[in-house]
């Protein structure tokens, strides 16, 4: 119920392609939200047909809010594929997300069966992508759906305090950031301000399921008022920042 409530007011307030003035986030719009496809985008598809007709239990190490539908850490295959690893959507304006910024060096928290990895890594600009996975198995599921599409991306199997710093320095520095992997106020707030040191101008870090709770609703207002952060977009699965200092400052709600 109080999702729903959230989508209605975002709604009621979401601008389209024709309500947005900024030529940067109308480009954002036109050329990233509007687009629900992307080369491979089928083939991604198809895996994730496949995987929803596995149904192998497996015993998951939750290191965050766990799921919104299954409370229980023991999950099959099946029900991971259609409830948790994004939306066609969703996977569409990540890979076109990352084309449109030119993003090279990626990091990625939560690669939960490696989909969004996927449409992540076969953008034409992304050099450097890493993703972080608390569960081991999980974690060997991704690998395994990676090699299918010939990814470049290397999946960390640890916890996200263990393994952020490490991943950090040995990127150096972050083109764009995708947090999905802990629905916590705190956490999310302590990675974002970790991330954010190796950012810069053209930085673009996305935040999955800002709606998803009350919690999650209050980390995203606080990333907004954060000084370093300019201008950003709700787009009800996602919030996107940026840090773009020729920017104005604004906060949109977007929907393509």
């Amino acid at each position: 119920m109080r999702l729903a409530l959230s989508y209605f007011y975002y709604r009621l307030n979401a601008k389209n392609l024709h309500g947005v003035h900024s030529p940067f986030f109308y480009a954002l719009n036109k050329d990233v939200l509007r687009k629900k496809s992307f080369p491979l985008a089928g083939e991604i598809e198809n895996l994730r047909s496949e995987l929803k007709k596995d149904h192998q239990k497996l015993d998951l190490l939750d290191l965050g809010a766990g799921s919104r539908i299954n409370k229980s850490n023991s999950r099959s295959i099946s029900e991971i594929a259609r409830v948790s690893s994004g939306s066609q959507k969703d996977l569409a304006l990540l890979h076109n997300l990352t084309e449109w910024m030119k993003a090279e060096n990626i990091i990625e928290l939560g690669t939960n069966l490696g989909l969004g990895t996927i449409a992540l890594s076969t953008a034409l600009s992304a050099k450097n992508i890493v993703s972080i996975e608390g569960d081991p198995k999980l974690a060997e599921l991704a690998v395994k759906n990676l090699e299918k599409f010939d990814s470049n991306a290397e999946v960390v199997c640890g916890s996200f305090e263990d393994k952020l710093d490490l991943v950090l320095k040995k990127l150096k520095t972050v083109d764009l950031a995708y947090l999905d992997g802990n629905h916590k106020k705190k956490p999310t707030l302590n990675y974002f301000d970790r991330i954010k040191e190796y950012s810069h101008n053209d930085t673009v870090i996305v935040i999955g399921d800002i709606h998803w709770s009350e919690e999650m609703e209050d980390a995203w207002e606080e990333i907004k008022l954060d000084r370093d952060v300019v201008a950003s977009a709700d787009v009800f699965s996602m919030g996107l920042v940026f840090f773009k200092k020729e920017l104005s400052k604004e906060h949109f709600k977007l929907h393509g």
